[in-house]
């Protein structure tokens, strides 16, 4: 959204920006800032389907005659559902940064919306096409997101509070995704397409950033570190150009794991480092169509030890023939590694991701549920979602619940004066007191069905 709005201003426009993620939902907001608008964008996530229907109805009973646009993962899903779905008046398909300004034209009669690639648009009450979407292929060609707008926000909650209060922004190094893991629907929002930027072309907006005062930058790439060869290259420039800024990587492969540029890494500013590890059990890995294997993962993880980062690994609970020694395989592999920050979660099955497809394809769920979690009563995978989510909770207690990850997480966060993760594990201590009330009717039982089954 924000490297739309900053191709909106430099065409003359001005923009504001409100973010729902962060400030409260207000309807007299929105009707304050349709009421000088000549148009309204909103992107649209699958998830977040039923909050944007509520938006768009304020906007159209404020001001229905101002155009609404929306775009983003879900409409590039489905681009025509997602018109009939939000009562917009057109819909973006794949990158909307030079879309936006042919929609302009077009409201301004200069061409007609038919001659537009990558939407669907209303004519006089019925849904139209226009031409065939073209992605973007020149990412470099794109000006820099437009972070003046969102400086009244503070970002970065999700991860401590000394990054949160130091000036946090992100950054895209590339689109798309080189892999295909079958829980995850990037290939598919992003058509099988990855595109990569310019080593020269990040630096230039580093430097813009580090300009306007941010510390902590967050790289958010779908699978950053993919390609090792950009990789180096890019934190060689981040140190000849001696930026003073500190890295987080938010998704991170283990097979690009090497000493040389880990360590280069750290030199650079790379504080934390985050690994989409998803299960203790070789099987399950393949089956996800992760192409890792549990060395290359303990190889990763322990090297990261040894640099010095902040390990965040994340694992998935619910793969369709999972049994419960399989969860316990990964509860115990975890717990061999060393995390500071782990997450154990219950299996979704995203619109678009290949078992969502599958999964529409055999019945067991709808195509309008856009998300939906692994449920044996769904005839997805052996085990309930409530003993699902239990063992999540469960495991996450087991981890960090041990002497020797108290004493490791202290001793890093002495030495690298961050104590964020131990207020974080508090925080996670509390949460999970709150969790455990929710499912109060079966805790209070004594035993899950899960457990049933382990002592089975």
């Amino acid at each position: 959204m924000l490297y739309i709005a900053q191709m909106l201003k430099n065409d003359g426009d001005t923009v504001t920006l409100l973010d729902f993620s962060i400030e409260p939902f207000n309807e007299q907001t929105i009707k304050n800032n349709v009421a000088t608008a000549d148009a309204v964008g909103i992107t649209v996530q699958s998830f977040a389907l039923e909050s944007v229907v509520s938006i768009v109805k304020v906007i159209k009973e404020s001001k229905p005659q101002v155009p609404v646009i929306i775009g983003g993962p879900h409409c590039t899903l489905f681009p025509e559902k997602s018109l009939q779905e939000t009562q917009a008046d057109v819909s973006v398909q794949g990158d909307g940064e030079k879309i936006i300004l042919e929609i302009k034209k077009a409201m301004n009669k200069v061409i007609s919306f038919s001659e537009i690639s990558g939407i669907y648009y209303r004519e006089n009450g019925v849904i139209k096409k226009g031409a065939d979407v073209q992605l973007i292929q020149d990412l470099d060609a794109l000006p820099f997101p437009a972070r003046n707008l969102v400086k009244k926000y503070t970002y970065g909650s999700q991860f401590t509070p000394k990054i949160k209060n130091a000036n946090y922004t992100s950054i895209v190094t590339s689109r798309g995704c080189p892999y295909a893991c079958k829980f995850c629907s990037r290939n598919s929002v992003s058509m099988k397409k990855y595109r990569t930027r310019s080593t020269q072309n990040i630096i230039e907006e580093l430097k813009e950033i580090q300009a306007q005062g941010y510390k902590y930058v967050a790289i958010v790439d779908d699978s950053f570190l993919s390609n090792k060869q950009q990789a180096h290259q890019l934190f060689d420039e981040i140190i000849k150009e001696r930026l003073h800024l500190k890295f987080i990587i938010t998704a991170a492969r283990v097979d690009v794991a090497e000493k040389a540029l880990f360590e280069k890494m750290r030199r650079a500013g790379v504080t934390h480092i985050q690994y989409g590890l998803e299960s203790g059990n070789q099987d399950v890995l393949d089956f996800y169509n992760k192409n890792i294997t549990l060395e290359e993962i303990r190889y990763a993880v322990n090297l990261s030890q040894e640099v010095g980062f902040f390990n965040m690994g994340s694992f998935i609970l619910g793969a369709p023939f999972e049994t419960k020694q399989h969860f316990e395989r990964t509860l115990n592999f975890a717990k061999a590694l060393p995390l500071d920050s782990v997450g154990f979660a219950i299996l979704k099955y995203m619109a678009g991701s290949e078992l969502w497809c599958k999964a529409v394809s055999e019945g067991k769920i709808s195509a309008d549920d856009y998300l939906v979690v692994a449920d044996a009563k769904k005839g997805l995978g052996l085990f309930s979602e409530n003993d699902i989510v239990q063992f999540c909770m469960a495991a996450r207690r087991e981890y960090y619940v041990r002497p020797s990850f108290l004493l490791r997480l202290f001793m890093k966060s002495l030495k690298n004066d961050d104590f964020g993760f131990i207020h974080s594990y508090l925080s996670m201590f509390f949460s999970d007191i709150k969790d455990g009330l929710k499912y109060l009717g079966i805790l209070s039982k004594g035993k899950t069905k899960l457990q049933e089954k382990i002592e089975d």
